[in-house]
């Protein structure tokens, strides 16, 4: 049945070659005076989604000369109830949002989740962040490296990981941990960062999946979080000392992509002059400056760009799918 869906997608997006409507006046005087243009967040605020969000809308602003951009949290179903509204927005290019992949992805390829979009009902408009997955303890716990919470688990403890919903990047990684571990290992699935950073620091779970960036950094630095591992293929260059998953016997590698999307049917002039303005706002040397210092790791991509990175990833998340009820 994924395998179906997977071809109807892909065959919706090949076909289609995401078809854009004909330019309209409207289109051609966008973003129009006094009009607001909404960025949907579909995670909690507070999280390094919503922080990094926040800090592109004012260069994003400038760069596209709207009045008003605003940022909008609608948290749930792991960005399901988010992505849900922008694809169902108007195609007007005032409402685009943030597509985090994989959840996206692993969202709609699940038939127990009825997604009503897919990416033949998106529009790609840009990369903003690709960003590796780690896995953190509170300062005070007991698990100083993965082979402690591991063996912990197999000594028959409950182990709990948080996550930040079914089938993110967080929870495909403790889904192939617990595969080349053996430990039985018990994903919480949260609404977002902010609420597993909560649940970690609260002492809710064991551990919990985050990604690098954001407030979360500063809790790492503090001493407050502690990573045990990153899931990543090489060192991190905001943190080179915290060990890799693959360093300690376990070669997972999950990351997740921040990307900035549109409801389907979008006009190619309003597409051209988003994607354009988002370029400029993420060039800026003062955004970036302050990215850098957030440990957000930008990565512009155009439309083009995007979708072919989209449908990549598409392909190798499905053997990953019938993990999920193992």
């Amino acid at each position: 049945m994924i395998k179906n869906k997977l071809k109807l997608g892909v065959a919706a997006v090949s076909i289609a070659g995401l078809l854009l409507n004909a330019p309209s006046a409207s289109a051609a005087t966008f973003p129009a005076k006094g009009k607001t243009i909404t960025i949907i967040v579909p995670y909690d605020a507070g999280g390094g989604g919503d922080i990094g969000a926040r800090m592109l809308a004012p260069y994003f602003k400038a760069a596209i000369g709207a009045t008003n951009v605003e940022i909008v949290n609608k948290p749930g179903a792991g960005s399901q109830v988010g992505i849900s509204a922008l694809a169902a927005a108007a195609p007007d290019g005032y409402t685009i949002g943030f597509t985090h992949l994989p959840a996206t992805i692993t969202t709609y390829l699940d038939p127990t989740r009825a997604a009503t979009y897919n990416l033949s009902k998106l529009t790609p408009l840009s990369m903003m962040v690709v960003v590796p997955t780690m896995l953190v303890v509170r300062g005070e716990s007991k698990y100083t490296s993965l082979k402690d919470l591991l063996a912990d688990a197999a000594a028959g403890s409950k182990v709990t990981i948080s996550d930040s919903g079914i089938l993110s990047d967080g929870h495909l990684a403790t889904l192939q941990l617990q595969q080349q571990s053996g430990a039985k290992l018990q994903a919480v699935h949260s609404t977002g960062g902010a609420a597993t950073t909560a649940d970690v620091l609260g002492g809710q779970v064991s551990a919990g999946t985050l990604n690098v960036g954001g407030a979360t950094n500063e809790l790492v630095k503090s001493g407050k979080l502690r990573i045990i591992a990153m899931f990543s293929k090489t060192k991190d260059k905001t943190f080179p000392t915290a060990k890799t998953a693959k360093e300690q016997g376990y070669p997972i590698y999950c990351s997740t992509s921040r990307a900035i999307s549109g409801p389907a049917g979008m006009s190619n002039t309003v597409v051209n002059k988003i994607s354009t303005a988002l370029r400029s706002a993420m060039a800026n040397p003062e955004f970036m400056a302050k990215a850098n210092a957030a440990g957000l790791y930008i990565q512009f991509m155009w439309p083009n760009q995007l979708q072919a990175y989209w449908l990549d990833m598409q392909t190798a998340t499905i053997p990953l799918m019938a993990l999920k009820n193992s």
